[in-house]
């Protein structure tokens, strides 16, 4: 049998077409996720307080005593569910903790 004597050409063209797909999908991979994120860019919630009442509020031998009730709105731009999970608040004077609540789920 004859066997045809093969070329260093013809690896040398397989291996730079290889290395040309290689470095096209890369470059259309980096496209697919820049356009990814600029069409489904995350964007925070946005949290608005509606209404604050104090439904109790003593004064005495300079003690302050009060009961603090806030509504708060949560406003989701995101497609994706927005989940809250426990957590806590603190109320503090002059950078010193005065009071502090749980946040229930």
């Amino acid at each position: 049998m004859y066997e045809p004597h093969r070329s260093k050409t013809g690896r040398t063209t397989n291996l730079a077409s290889c290395i040309v797909a290689t470095v096209f999908l890369l470059f259309l991979a980096a496209r697919i996720v820049v356009v990814y994120f600029l069409l489904f860019k995350l964007k925070d919630p946005k949290i608005a307080v509606d209404a604050v009442q104090f439904p109790t509020f003593s004064v005495a031998n300079g003690t302050v005593d009060f009961t603090f009730l806030q509504y708060v709105t949560f406003s989701n731009p995101n497609r994706d569910a927005f989940i809250h999970y426990n957590s806590s608040l603190q109320l503090a004077y002059s950078d010193a903790p005065v009071g502090f609540i749980f946040i229930l789920q």
